[in-house]
This record gives structure tokens, sequence and C-alpha cells, in this order.
């Protein structure tokens, strides 16, 4: 089978792993993981244009190798091949191999702050994304010193105080997926969590549902399929979208 691989560059050791392993020939492109912080238009205007460039080219299916992050799959749709995507809400339950784990996970363990390989290589955005990014609209990327000179040295630690997007966090949770390259990545993961005061947590994670991905074998129950011509909307379903005929 030949596919094209869209994917978020979270994945990129897991999925060049999974890759060296298939019989399919896999023509793979990661984007950055930075998009995320753009809105859900932004993000998905940034995937579709890869999407349409592939669209007309013959490919068996295109992978998505994305949750639903950001709801920005609402909309989404191709015309001529299908899309294939894993039913997670986001990257970690796709890393952990299984959503149920990661919900499981999630509710014993409120205030968790996830880690993995690629989110620790991938921490810095291009200018051409920080300067579109929710940070940079709601002022959260200024410097110490750009917020002494907008509000006053008197309001520092406050703004510091509201800016701080971890403060909510007690636990940091290093998903592990078994690749050699992790160790050094889970040690420095280990030392941010103690430099914080916060527990630490090693989860056994999975590449399972990225070589299901790149190999062609798609269970309902563990991915959503967009057929040429249907559209994706919002579901009140457990997986919250549905794919409709576009009108």
């Amino acid at each position: 089978m030949n596919f094209k691989l869209i994917s978020c560059e979270v994945f990129k050791h897991e999925l060049l792993y999974c890759i060296n392993k298939t019989h399919n020939h896999i023509d793979a492109e990661f984007i950055a993981k930075g998009i995320h912080d753009l809105n859900s238009e932004g993000m998905q205007n940034r995937i579709v244009k890869s999407i349409r460039n592939a669209d007309d080219k013959g490919y068996d299916a295109i992978l998505l190798g994305y949750g639903l992050c950001n709801t920005w799959v609402f909309g989404l749709s191709a015309k001529k091949t299908p899309l294939v995507i894993p039913r997670s809400h986001d990257c970690i339950g796709i890393l952990l191999g299984n959503k149920q784990k990661y919900l499981d996970y999630y509710f014993e363990n409120p205030g968790t702050y996830y880690q993995s390989i690629g989110w620790m290589e991938n921490t810095e955005n291009e200018p051409s994304i920080k300067k579109r990014s929710l940070q940079k609209l709601y002022g959260m990327d200024m410097s110490q010193e750009e917020l002494k000179s907008e509000y006053g040295e008197e309001n520092l630690d406050y703004l510091n105080n509201a800016l701080d997007q971890t403060k909510h966090y007690s636990n940091m949770a290093f998903i592990d997926t078994g690749l050699v390259s992790q160790h050094n990545y889970q040690k420095k993961a280990k030392s941010k969590a103690e430099k914080k005061n916060w527990s630490f947590d090693v989860l056994k994670g999975s590449i399972k549902l990225l070589q299901q991905l790149i190999d062609g074998d798609w269970p309902e129950s563990d991915f959503f399929i967009i057929h040429p011509d249907e559209v994706v909307k919002q579901s009140i379903d457990d997986d919250l979208i549905q794919a409709l005929p576009v009108t």
C-alpha cells in the first residue's frame, strides 16, 4: 500500500521506527508541534494545506498522526483520498497506546504534566508560528523586562503568577515508548520535576497505535476513517466526532 503520512513532529521518533518495520510505502511529512499554539482554525489550515497537496497524488490513504487536539478536525475533509486518524483526544493517549489507559491515569492523578521525547525535543516555536500564537495574542510570551516596562516592577510577581501555565501541576509523567534514545530525556524530565518539587512517574508507553496506523491495520474501535466527500462534524458520543456526507 502507498500511504501519505502527515504527522505532528511529537511522534517523529516513534513513527520513523514504525516506518522501518512496515511493508507499506510511506511518504512522511512532519509538521511543527508549535501549530498547537495557534487557534483551531490556524492549526487546521496548516494541516489541510498538506492534505490538499497530497489528495491528487494517488495515495491509498492519507494518515494523520494527530489526536483531536483543539477540535481542529471539525470540518476536515478530502476530495479523493480517505483520511485516517487515531481515535484519541490527544497525543498522550496515542503514546500510551490506549485511550482508556490515559483516562484512567488522568482521573487518578489530577494535576499531571506529561512529557515524552517528542515534546521535550520540540519546545521552541519557530518565528513564523510565534508571531501568530495564542501566547503572542494574549501577551503570554513577554520577557521579564517587557513585563516590567509595560506594567511596572511592582506588578511583576502578580503577572508571573498569573501567566504561569504550570502552577496547577503537582506531578510529572514521562511516557516511555521503549526507544533506546529516551533514557537521557527521562532523566531530564525527572530533574525538571524535582526542581519544581513535583512527584515523578514513568508511564509505560506503546507504539501499538502508531504501528497500526502505518501498517494499514485500522480497527473501528481505534481509528476514524473519513472517506472522500465526507466531512468531520462534532458528535455527542464518546468520540466527539462523526463523518457525514458533504452537502
